[in-house]
């Protein structure tokens, strides 16, 4: 909702509680109300244009409803809008963490249109509030909204990275936005840098989400606690390995807790909330991916998932850990609840780089540049996408020919026995064994990887038995990495540890598979005729 809609609600707002106040002009209105300058001021600049439909509506709303309107209108947000208001779930939840006592003094860093105070107050005790926001329609929203809360909350208008507060306060939240980028971002940081006493290395690479993480912490008392959304690849990505260490070696960090997708209005992506304090020994990881009710556009975190996840900060279980300091650091400093939940315990297990010969990501060519080299008819040469991989089964179908494949493109090509691997893990990696004829090529393209095998050290058939099992679907799906799409990262594809075992043994559990695989083609195959003769049933009678 806009400004000129809040602050026509207003209007008639203090029409609906006050018969004494003039509607004759916006200037009568405004002499006549008892307001402050500040919020006069808000209100002459964004009335003028709206004053006669504001005059069609006037006593047609209840007092309740208008404030109503007012404070709860974030279900009427275009879902456009760049001001992403923060889900009552989300406040209930941090509002539950932070445990805000009548004393304290809280701090939100980027306020917004004041979305927190607003469910904060509503829920706790009295405490003393102060909300930073840079963007000036939204902080004056918060200043209506203020107003008519009429507890004790400060509104700075002001850049979010630069302020300081006189003291460190014992709670803050930050529904910051995420993921920016800023020209003078740079300078942010080295500020950091000296705050924190650090090298410039440790910030250098850092995305804007630590940026505000630390701004956050450089305000927290000794004995605080504070809350923040973060974007879920931050909590993982190479690029914020460094700042992540320093976060976790510090013991900063409390608890990471990864919430549902499609919780705000304005974006569909998982989204964390990470929990900082100080003297950590331990972090706990939480995945609260799947605690949500879904709504009609979106998912809702009711007051029955807060609960359980509230339980889980409390001790391990199916979806929560706890892990100490020392723990992160063989695993990139990742703060992603699944990363660890579905670690797979292999032991005396060989990391899979060193039991093949190669492992090459396919070609990635246009798709109009494979349009050209498609052939009409049957040749020697073919392509193979993800879509041909199916329930451990390499298959290709007939419109999939090349007229032929380029030398520069020898190298994407699929020898046989090789193991096909998706680069996307939704809904889960699949893999298949190759069977290439000699006098055929196969070109793998961009979304595959093609796993080279050195039958001195693994049987190929072993190793896709391996990696059908429960286990080997684990351990793939912990080398995967992204919000909205999961993808294999070919770095920890190839440290991942496989069990080995002697050769002999591996030949055992390769022709069992083997043997079932060709069941498997067998019966599609049959299933393909009987699928072509019930369509022919009606046309030959």
């Amino acid at each position: 909702m806009s400004l000129k809609g809040i602050v026509a609600g207003y209007v008639l707002y203090e029409v609906a509680i006050d018969n004494e106040v003039c509607m004759d002009s916006p200037d009568k209105f405004l002499e006549s109300c008892s307001i402050s300058a500040n919020l006069a001021n808000i209100v002459n600049k964004n009335i003028a244009d709206e004053w006669d439909a504001i005059l069609e509506m006037t006593n047609s709303y209840s007092a309740d409803e208008l404030l109503a309107f007012i404070l709860f209108n974030n279900d009427l947000e275009d879902e456009k809008s760049i001001r992403c208001s923060t889900p009552s779930g989300i406040i209930k939840l941090a509002s539950s963490i932070l445990n805000i006592q009548k004393s304290d003094n809280v701090l939100e860093i980027c306020s917004g249109k004041g979305d927190f105070f607003t469910g904060a107050f509503s829920m706790l005790e009295d405490f003393n509030y102060t909300g930073i926001e840079l963007d000036n329609d939204a902080n004056a929203i918060a200043q209506i909204r203020a107003s008519l809360i009429g507890k004790k909350i400060s509104l700075v208008l002001g850049d979010t990275l630069k302020y300081r507060g006189k003291t460190q306060v014992d709670k803050l939240f930050s529904n910051y936005p995420l993921m920016i980028r800023t020209s003078d971002i740079n300078e942010y940081k080295e500020r950091l840098c000296d705050e924190f006493g650090v090298s410039n290395d440790v910030f250098h690479r850092a995305s804007s989400d630590w940026i505000f993480n630390a701004s956050i912490i450089q305000q927290m008392n000794e004995n605080g606690k504070a809350v923040a959304i973060m974007s879920d690849g931050a909590t993982w990505n190479s690029r914020d390995e460094k700042v992540r260490k320093f976060f976790i070696e510090s013991g900063l960090i409390e608890a990471v807790i990864s919430l549902p997708a499609r919780l705000f209005n304005t974006f569909l992506v998982p989204v964390t909330m990470i929990v900082f304090s100080r003297n950590n020994d331990k972090i706990r990881l939480i995945d609260a991916s799947e605690f949500y009710e879904k709504k009609r556009r979106k998912n809702v975190l009711t007051d029955e998932c807060i609960a359980e996840i509230m339980e889980l900060l409390k001790e391990d279980g199916e979806k929560s850990i706890s892990k100490s300091i020392e723990d992160f650091a063989d695993s990139e400093y990742t703060l992603n609840a699944s990363r660890y939940l579905d670690a797979v315990e292999i032991e005396n297990g060989v990391e899979l780089g060193v039991v093949v010969k190669e492992i090459t990501r396919g070609a990635q060519i246009k798709a109009s540049e494979l349009d050209d080299m498609k052939a009409s008819e049957s040749t020697s040469s073919r392509y193979v996408t993800l879509a041909n991989i199916n329930d451990g089964i390499l298959s290709v179908d007939d419109d999939q020919y090349l007229k032929e494949i380029p030398s520069n493109l020898d190298k994407f090509c699929v020898k046989n026995n090789s193991i096909i691997l998706t680069k996307i893990g939704n809904p889960k990696v699949k893999t298949a064994i190759a069977r290439v004829d000699d006098k055929e090529k196969i070109l793998a393209t961009g979304n595959l990887f093609i796993i080279e095998i050195d039958n001195a050290k693994i049987n190929p058939f072993y190793l896709q038995a391996f990696f059908a099992s429960k286990t080997g679907e684990k351990l793939l799906r912990s080398v995967c990495a992204g919000s909205l799409i999961q993808t294999v990262s070919l770095k920890k594809l190839k440290r991942m540890k496989i069990p080995v075992l002697s050769m002999e043994e591996q030949n055992v559990f390769a022709d069992k598979y083997a043997a079932a695989m060709e069941e498997v083609i067998l019966l599609k195959e049959e299933l393909e005729k009987n699928v072509e003769k019930m369509k022919r049933i009606y046309d030959v009678g």
